[in-house]
């Protein structure tokens, strides 16, 4: 009973000394107060306790650590422990528009939207306009102190988002003096380098203080063709010409080991005529398509596509690694202040600040035009096409092109984020606290397109005539005469590669731009204390408040929402949402200083929500925790988390989307069909689509194919029920080693899923009908079948299930030359599953694939001696598969993906009291990414940088 008395004493010394929130408190007497300040620091709960007795898993990542790591971003670290996936991050959102260069933490590999990432325990803007989740660029990880991370469902406590569990980053709060640090990160082969510098500045004082913190970062881009193991090692798969049929036990697919070339769209322009392809040399004249050594042979199913790729020394078309990336530029100023001021006695009033200003750019092909109509009184034709076309006896002639001319397409995205806070705690009585906060965050995007061109323009620039003794752009009667100049415009010659004049620019190409926003405002209030006494101890209870309002708008300018610019369209919007709150805990003491029952206690936590948007709904959780003895704890809990559809996921409106062709009516692709052959033979009929029909071979090389994403107001909350049991053994037999073991489950219903248009058409055809949400989203032509537009967005039509084991793990011991120490994270997954549709028959195992490995783990062992630190931490990922599911060997016959293992050794040396030196080399043996065609490329599972020195300086004045 005693203990809780103590306990209420600690948090009043606390908060008279300056507590932010429930976190991150400083004691004026730290030696005398340690025990009852510890008690406060934890994530999961408003009530306070120690991390080893919350009812769910919480790790602690020290600032320590993050040092040790050598990252100037806090996802790179996230990304590299085994209960968090990469959500985005500059590996892998080159070509994401509006997300170029964001980094997001992904728990549980749930999706980023199912993380709730906090900011000293209160949400945080989010990266994205619509969007939920923090883009962690705007947390300075020079002015972080702790990450604290819950893995288990958190809605009862913090709200909605926190399905998978809660990332709460604590920040610094009082710093005297200065300190300035500054590293660099330098890969040894290719580009990508890294540079990080931050200054500190703070002042403490009897009744307050300050922090002032400045970081910055900058990271350079990274290109495919940077790296050798890539360019000389390469890897493509391509339809196997030897395979017969879905059942002749021949691979579908095969790997070609050689650069490929894709032998269309080249930038001098090339046509098919007369069963040939041609295109132009430097001078302008006709000539032969080269194809380096000839072709690839296409696919041996009846009716698979012709193959447009082909091997050897670089030809026409399109370049092996041509204009990919393997990391986005990303520039980074992120500017933080804190301050808490004693007003009165027990009472503080604290004020935080954050801007952050990142700036990125993705990058891709040039424009590409699928189909450029040259007619054959074009006013560039020379003898030799126009022979070629006299003989043929054609008037016209359809041209592919990339067109560099207009220079690569660059998506620059600028993004200025401003928060502030102001919050109040104290103590109420010598049992009560209370915390009330209120906090606006914006931000703003600007993106902008460039090297775009003016479509109506440029299919005028195309049809160039000579009139009158000049070159222009052809007016036509409805029967195609000439019959004068387009005003204004400026004729463009594509029979060839000609540099294009100002004027030409001036008329057909634009800088396209966009401007997102998005606002979030939130106020709340807790109140914690002691309710009444029980033998066991004081039942103690938290009660909540908050209310969030949070709105987003998106304005492309006028040539986007008319749809003049390429493959880019789209119209404004403006969503909000509100949401109130009500939510209680409560800590019930069962046992105390019994026989196995050192400590027993039972907590329940309740959130009631009422959205403007999906209505009310209410999230709980239940757990025990029991203290055996001082060496074995057990903790068991039971949840029911909410997620609610963010602003842009209902309200965004629609644009232009880009997706791969595929079909799943084609002779080839339902020949490829296993489990689902007969439902698929059976809906492609009912469509009106003939038995053994293909798309055209135009259709088919037609580039990507052009249609639409955006929102759904009809989408409403999705459910998730877990349940988490842990043990912690902590031996008295064995110093400063303890071990800690949970399982951990979750079943997500009315699961919020982006579909896009292969996978809604793919579910569309493998219903057992037509007669599904996934059908509507694409459209045929009534006479040729083929797709002619699609629209993909978010549905609450899948069902997901995963469980597994975390374990955690550590120990140090000291000897006469040092310090060694041990920990281990770990992550097993027992079952990983997704239900698309909800229909049972489609139910899928994903457990073991890529993206869902059996086991990861991080190893971390340090060795300390005076002065120095070295730091050995080895990654592993276990061995997977691309497909648990449908694969056999019909399809091909490199299913298996091998295991991964990296490791990066890192040191730190105290030159003095004010001097600290890092040192360290990052992916040690230099490994690349498996060599497979699911992993080649992967910069989220993998390391595509390799082996890089690391090395910073701090001082402190």
């Amino acid at each position: 009973m005693k203990k809780f008395s103590l306990l209420a004493m600690g948090v009043k010394t606390a908060l008279c000394v300056g507590a932010f929130g429930s976190f991150g408190v400083m004691a004026a007497d730290q030696a005398a107060t340690e025990d009852k300040v510890e008690r406060i620091e934890i994530t999961g709960s408003k009530i306070k306790r120690l991390s080893s007795e919350a009812p769910t898993p919480v790790v602690v990542i020290g600032r320590v650590e993050l040092e040790n790591a050598g990252v100037s971003n806090v996802n790179d670290f996230l990304a590299e422990l085994p209960s968090a996936e990469v959500g985005l991050s500059p590996e892998n959102s080159n070509n994401t528009i509006y997300a170029n260069g964001l980094n997001t933490t992904d728990l549980r590999g749930l999706g980023s939207s199912r993380t709730l990432v906090l900011v000293n325990g209160r949400r945080f803007i989010g990266g994205q306009a619509g969007g939920n989740s923090v883009d962690l660029n705007n947390i300075a990880t020079s002015f972080i102190d702790r990450i604290e991370i819950s893995t288990g469902g958190a809605s009862a406590v913090y709200g909605a988002d926190a399905v998978a569990g809660v990332v709460n980053i604590i920040t610094r709060k009082s710093f005297e003096g200065v300190e300035v640090d500054v590293s660099t990160t330098n890969p040894l082969e290719g580009a990508g380098e890294q540079t990080f510098g931050s200054i500190t500045f703070g002042k403490e004082y009897g009744s307050g203080g300050f922090i002032i913190n400045y970081d910055y970062a900058d990271q350079k881009q990274m290109a495919r063709s940077d790296k050798s193991w890539y360019m000389d090692s390469p890897l493509r798969t391509i339809a196997n010409p030897a395979d017969t049929s879905g059942s002749d036990g021949i691979p579908g697919n095969i790997i070609i080991n050689q650069q490929t070339h894709y032998g269309l769209y080249d930038e001098s322009s090339e046509f098919l005529l007369g069963a040939n392809q041609w295109t132009f040399d430097e001078a302008g004249n006709l000539r032969p398509f080269n194809h380096g050594d000839g072709l690839l042979p296409k696919g041996g199913l009846p009716g698979a596509a012709k193959n447009w790729y082909y091997t050897g020394e670089f030809g026409d078309g399109i370049a092996y690694a041509a204009d990919q990336f393997f990391r986005t530029p990303l520039t980074r100023h992120t500017v933080n202040f804190a301050g808490h001021q004693t007003f009165a006695e027990d009472h503080d009033v604290s004020v935080d600040f954050t801007y952050a200003k990142n700036e990125a750019f993705g990058q891709s092909t040039p424009i590409f035009f699928r189909s450029i109509k040259i007619n054959r009184d074009n006013a560039f034709i020379k003898n030799d096409l126009a022979k070629l076309m006299d003989d043929a006896g054609v008037k016209s002639i359809s041209m592919r092109r990339l067109s560099d001319d207009f220079g690569p397409r660059i998506y620059n995205q600028k993004r200025e984020t401003i928060r502030a806070s102001i919050g109040l705690d104290g103590a109420i009585t010598d049992n009560w606290t209370y915390s009330a906060y209120l906090q606006h965050g914006e931000l703003t995007q600007d993106t902008s397109w460039y090297g775009e061109v003016l479509m109506a323009n440029v299919n005028k620039g195309f049809d160039a005539v000579n009139f009158e003794g000049n070159v222009v752009c052809a007016e036509r009667d409805a029967k195609g005469n000439v019959i004068g100049a387009v005003e204004g415009c400026v004729p463009l010659n594509v029979l060839g590669k000609y540099p294009l004049s100002q004027a030409q620019l001036d008329y057909h190409s634009t800088v396209a731009t966009a401007e997102q926003g998005h606002k979030q405002t939130s106020y709340g209030v807790t109140v914690t204390g002691d309710v009444f006494e029980l033998p066991a101890g004081f039942v103690q209870a938290a009660f909540s408040y908050d209310w969030r309002k949070e709105s987003a708008y998106e304005t492309p300018d006028n040539k986007i929402q008319g749809g003049l610019v390429f493959g880019n369209s789209g119209l404004p919007y403006e969503g909000e949402l509100t949401v109130k709150e009500y939510a209680t805990e409560v800590l019930v003491p069962v046992f105390a200083d019994q026989f196995l029952a050192q400590e027993v206690n039972v907590e329940f936590a309740y959130r009631y929500m009422d959205y403007s948007s999906t209505g009310t709904d209410s999230a709980y959780k239940l757990g025990l925790t029991w203290q055996v003895n001082d060496d074995v704890r057990f903790r068991v809990a039971k949840a029911q988390s909410v997620r609610a559809p963010n602003v842009g996921e209902l309200y965004s409106s629609v644009g232009t989307q880009f997706a791969s062709r595929a079909e799943s009516c084609a002779a080839d692709s339902i020949a490829k069909e296993d489990q689902y052959k007969e439902q698929v033979t059976r809906n492609c009929a009912a469509d009106n689509i003939p038995v053994g029909w293909t798309p055209s071979e135009d259709w088919r090389s037609g580039g990507s194919l052009q249609g639409s994403t955006g929102g759904n107001i009809g989408l409403g909350n999705e459910v998730s029920k877990d349940i988490t049991f842990g043990v912690v053994y902590t031996p008295s037999f064995i110093e400063n080693f303890e071990i800690t073991a949970d399982y951990w489950s979750f079943e997500i219903e009315d699961a919020i899923s982006f579909y896009d248009y292969e996978s809604a058409m793919q579910n569309c055809y493998r219903s057992e009908s037509l007669v599904n949400p996934f059908c509507g989203k694409f459209t045929r032509d009534p006479n040729t079948h083929e797709v002619t537009d699609y629209l993909e967005t978010s549905l609450n039509a899948a069902v997901e299930k995963l469980s597994g084991v975390d374990i955690e793990s550590v120990y140090k011991f000291d000897t006469a030359f040092g310090q060694f120490g041990f920990k281990l994270v770990a992550t097993y997954l027992e079952n990983r599953e997704r239900n698309p549709t909800g229909n049972a028959e489609d139910n899928r195992v994903h457990t073991g694939e890529e993206a869902r490995p059996r086991w990861r783990a991080r190893f971390n062992t340090s060795y300390t001696l005076d002065d120095l630190r070295v730091v050995l931490v080895a990654n592993y990922r276990h061995s997977t598969v691309m497909d648990r599911n449908d694969w056999s060997i019909e399809d091909h016959d490199y299913n298996d993906i091998p295991s991964y293992t990296t490791f990066d050794l890192s040191s730190t040396y105290n030159l003095n009291d004010n001097v600290n030196l890092r040192l360290g080399v990052q992916n040690l043996a230099d490994r690349t990414t498996p060599y497979h065609p699911a992993a080649f490329t992967d910069g989220a599972y993998y390391d595509v940088i390799g082996r890089r020195i690391t090395a910073g300086v701090n001082v402190k004045f």
